[in-house]
């Protein structure tokens, strides 16, 4: 009987060693600070952007030159909206002839002048470079063409207040918006939007009347491309139809109708099916962490991944954005603060800031 005694023993033994490994572990597990991070990664494109840079003078001409610095806006969208209104109101929509060059400074001088006209092209061109000048560098130009073969010009720019890509429509003065939500539609979802023709992305005036225009414009964006570049202040020539196939990227899927092209061939030169080559992130920031226990600290680097173009530094707030101060790429914080919450973003040489990061630490118990 004394062998099944000390089999019984050693056996409870090894139970209270498993209890006693298990309590350790629960302790160092239930005394790590905990870090919640709002955002977990940066989406990225396989295709380079280029933006306008910040030092280009005409941009800087521009924004002397014209009113648009004055407008006064409540939020992001609105100034957005603004902006859309002011381009509009520039002139009469009329035939480009002869072609003028694609930056705001020559298109509004040579139309104000009547040596020529402008229409969707141009009033896009013309809007870009008036959201580069008030800083905003995440703006690209969008081709669009229809099924039956309409084409037409717009602008996409990125919404840090929505944290995506939009469309504003300078030549017919008017942004998307999506019916339930009332949030601002790129082209893509747009494009959904016709092809599942269920209504629920539909037009809006960028005036003060924000007007509900339906959905009659969706057919246009049943094919779409983007621009890969928008620097094109000092373009010394008007960009050319060939100038558009190389430098925009086409986005094709099973809804992409082949006829709808001369010789059922699409004429880009870059054409992806992947949507996040077109719908990559913008002016994001991006947190990673080490807990220090021997300093006793959380050790943070902060990373742009590439999409914060025109990239001056980080900002952080500690009190939900009222007040914004410099913020090193790596920075550290007590393992033991309580409930702090912090906002990090990414600004611009232009100072404008981007897309907020929230970071909360809570100490372990």
């Amino acid at each position: 009987m004394a062998e099944p005694n000390k089999t019984r023993i050693v056996v409870l033994l090894g139970i209270l060693f498993l209890c006693l490994l298990t309590f350790l572990a629960w302790r160092t597990y239930a005394a790590r600070p905990r870090v919640e991070i709002s955002r977990a990664k940066i989406v990225k494109s396989n295709y380079h952007f280029i933006p306008e840079h910040w030092q280009e003078k005409g941009l800087e001409q521009l924004r002397d030159q014209e009113n648009f610095k004055d407008i006064q806006s409540k939020d992001q969208l609105d100034l957005f909206l603004k902006l859309c209104d002011w381009t509009h109101n520039q002139w009469q929509h009329s035939n480009p002839e002869p072609y003028p060059l694609c930056n705001a400074i020559a298109i509004l001088a040579d139309i104000r002048s009547g040596k020529t006209g402008g229409f969707c092209g141009q009033y896009s061109y013309v809007l870009a470079d008036v959201l580069k000048a008030m800083g905003f560098f995440a703006v690209r130009y969008v081709e669009l063409s229809s099924y039956q073969g309409d084409g037409h010009f717009v602008v996409e720019v990125w919404s840090e207040q929505f944290n995506k890509w939009m469309v504003l429509d300078p030549d017919q003065n008017l942004y998307y918006e999506f019916k339930d939500t009332q949030i601002p539609a790129n082209a893509y979802e747009i494009r959904n939007s016709f092809l599942n023709n269920d209504g629920s992305v539909s037009a809006r005036s960028a005036d003060d009347a924000r007007k509900e225009l339906g959905d009659g414009k969706n057919h246009l964006y049943a094919n779409f491309a983007v621009s890969l570049r928008s620097d094109l202040m000092r373009h010394p020539r008007p960009l050319t139809i060939k100038d558009r196939f190389d430098m925009f990227l086409f986005y094709r899927d099973r809804h992409t109708r082949l006829e709808s092209f001369k010789n059922k061939r699409i004429p880009y030169a870059l054409i992806t099916s992947r949507l996040e080559d077109v719908y990559f992130d913008c002016n994001c920031v991006r947190a990673e962490y080490k807990i220090n226990r021997k300093q006793k600290t959380i050790d943070f680097s902060f990373v742009t991944d590439g999409s914060a173009f025109n990239f001056k530094g980080f900002m952080a707030s500690l009190d939900r954005g009222k007040k914004w101060a410099p913020l090193p790429g790596q920075y550290s914080w007590p393992a033991d603060a309580r409930d702090l919450e912090v906002m990090v973003a990414p600004v611009n040489m232009a100072g404008r800031l981007g897309a907020i990061t929230t970071i909360r630490i809570n100490p372990g118990k």
